[in-house]
């Protein structure tokens, strides 16, 4: 079940472009908006030339790329440069991390259709979250441990959960350290991590929930409350806001 209202996941990532060798010549090619396109090229006419027998310029070729990188096998993704071998300039590399956050959006597609059987989509998103959200957790249980009478952080576990199911934060005081194990769907490396907004104010985001503009959200946030054997975490929705360039800032109930 998902009530969340995120908007269009693409609306809250700011424009990339590249440069690439194109028959000599220094083009851009540009992503904004979920799409790829050629700065400096017609490109009906590229596709003109194309039925009248004439060959692809490189900067067609990145497009195309681009667009057969979505139907690849995952693991072949995860290795992308090995796999185009000498024509990896097509996937150039100021690409790469909006490329990985829409391959992150596939997987969890074609993981969801499967009804969510273990597959190998759940194991690369698995590996995702874990790569992206260990660090920040640790960072969260580090600014709470003093506060609910721990020394130090003993345990930070990840694990994915379907997108039908609610994220959320187990943890608990053991003696002088605190643990605790987030499960997180796989888009929240879209919805959170690529916002920034993993931890704000010490808190520990699991989710949006909605988001008005792309700079205003209400978001599934994770404090602590009690001290030693008796903490725990807790997850409320918070609003967070910030202006052009300044950090996270959210508004508690």
């Amino acid at each position: 079940m998902s009530l969340t209202r995120r908007g269009r996941w693409y609306h809250a990532v700011d424009p990339v472009s590249a440069t690439v060798d194109c028959n000599g010549e220094e083009h851009r090619v540009v992503w904004q908006r979920g799409k790829l396109s050629l700065a400096d090229h017609d490109l009906g006419a590229e596709r003109t030339m194309l039925v009248f027998g004439g060959e692809p310029c490189t900067c067609l070729r990145v497009l195309e790329m681009w667009r057969q990188q979505f139907g690849m096998p995952p693991e072949a993704f995860t290795q992308m440069d090995t796999w185009l071998g000498d024509n990896a300039y097509l996937a150039p590399a100021p690409l790469a991390p909006v490329r990985e956050l829409a391959m992150v959006l596939g997987w969890e597609r074609a993981w969801r259709k499967s009804a969510f059987l273990h597959r190998k989509q759940a194991r690369l998103l698995d590996e995702e979250l874990r790569h992206r959200a260990l660090r920040p957790l640790r960072e969260h249980l580090t600014a709470a441990r003093s506060g609910i009478g721990a020394r130090m952080v003993s345990g930070v576990e990840v694990a994915v959960v379907p997108s039908d199911q609610w994220p959320t934060l187990e943890g608990k005081v053991e003696g002088i350290g605190i643990r605790a194990r987030a499960r997180l769907r796989g888009r929240w490396v879209v919805d959170v991590w690529s916002r920034g907004l993993a931890v704000v104010d010490g808190a520990f985001v699991l989710d949006v929930v909605e988001a008005r503009r792309a700079d205003d959200l209400d978001v599934l946030a994770v404090r602590w409350r009690g001290r030693g054997p008796s903490a725990a975490p807790y997850a409320t929705v918070v609003r967070v806001t910030r202006e052009e360039g300044a950090a996270w800032v959210a508004t508690w109930p």
